[in-house]
């Protein structure tokens, strides 16, 4: 039997701390009241702040996951008759696609190999003529792969154009070095969980001018889901309170903790120190190094093991890892350093992971 507590080395959801643990039992609450009003304000500053996009892009939360999250912003960026611009190297690329088919929104994709970087020219490429085009779409970090995309170059591309940049930045925010500020994106897409750390259940848009014009102009595809009703009304549905007490109580850790610089640098010193882990044991990892996201790493099974067998070892000796999606179900498993992590445990890490992948191959 275990003696400590799992460690969460999945994509999410990822373990938080006791701060925002606690802050769960901060009581119930009507959001109708002028209390949840204050708490809404605080989040809806705090988090545009937290991610450099204070004074450029305002947040809506929504009660769900972050494909609600994805879900609102493709549906609520697009004009009637005209389509999306999906950039797609991955399962999370292909879900924007299967949201648009959905909703009846036509679509056209860049696609390229999981393991390589989207291409910006691609993109141009796609663009160029085309006036039909009212958003294009692009996950930051593929957590498929733990690939990361260029952004940035791509925000460039798309602002020549005209259309709207919507990133999937879920896995990324908090996380990943690059500036969002930096990124012509119009809107953001993340969630309380991963880098902010707080609990799974509240996700937001970041969302600039433009993109608030836009939610006005889409027609409402969604009841639950259109991004207008959310600008109307703070809360048009019934909220996770709790949950966004804790993710009140995550922002203001965050904020006393170093705000984005000290986290991203606890994300790049994580992912150093166990690749060094992975090298040791042998283990390859999937994606160039030159790509490769700060948390979310790729390996290759070990000879003669398989993914249940290792799962189940490791969560023997307190850690929990995630199998690879796709195609790469049989052969690859995932190993994710995101969410509050105390340092000892993950450099006891590589010691579970020899003794599991010997025990597996027993």
């Amino acid at each position: 039997m275990m003696d400590q507590e799992l460690i969460l080395l999945n994509p999410g959801p990822a373990c938080t701390s006791q701060r925002v643990k606690d802050a769960l039992l901060r009581g119930d609450l009507c959001h109708r009241e002028p209390e949840f009003s204050e708490l809404l304000f605080r989040i809806r500053e705090a988090l545009p702040r937290a991610l450099n996009l204070a004074g450029t892009h305002e947040a809506l939360l929504v009660t769900g996951s972050g494909t609600a999250a994805m879900e609102m912003a493709v549906i609520s960026s697009v004009r009637a008759g005209r389509g999306v611009l999906v950039v797609n190297n991955g399962v999370y690329g292909d879900r924007m696609i299967k949201i648009a088919k959905a909703h009846g929104i036509p679509f056209d994709e860049v696609r390229s190999d999981w393991t390589v970087p989207a291409s910006p020219e691609a993109v141009a490429a796609a663009l160029a003529g085309r006036d039909d085009v009212d958003a294009v779409i692009c996950v930051h970090h593929e957590t498929t792969t733990g690939l990361i995309n260029p952004i940035k170059e791509i925000g460039e591309i798309v602002a020549a154009h005209g259309a709207l940049f919507v990133i999937d930045a879920i896995s990324g925010t908090a996380i990943e070095d690059q500036d969002l500020a930096e990124v012509k994106a119009d809107v953001i897409c993340g969630t309380a969980n991963k880098g902010l750390h707080g609990q799974p259940g509240i996700s937001f848009l970041l969302s600039s001018a433009r993109a608030i014009e836009r939610f006005h102009e889409a027609p409402e595809r969604s009841l639950y889901l259109n991004a207008a009703s959310y600008l109307k009304s703070d809360v048009p549905f019934t909220p996770a309170v709790q949950v966004c007490y804790a993710l009140d109580e995550a922002l203001a850790e965050y904020a006393d903790q170093g705000g984005f610089e000290a986290r991203t640098k606890l994300y790049r010193e994580r992912a150093a120190l166990v690749r060094g882990q992975f090298e040791r044991l042998g283990l390859r990892i999937l994606v160039d190094e030159r790509f490769r996201s700060n948390t979310v790493t790729m390996l290759h099974l070990p000879e003669s093991v398989t993914y249940d067998r290792l799962h189940d070892e490791l969560k023997k000796r307190g850690y929990v890892i995630y199998a690879g999606q796709g195609q790469l179900s049989a052969d690859f498993f995932r190993i994710c350093t995101m969410g509050e992590i105390p340092w000892h445990r993950l450099e006891e890490l590589e010691n579970a992971l020899r003794d599991s992948i010997a025990a597996a191959r027993g």
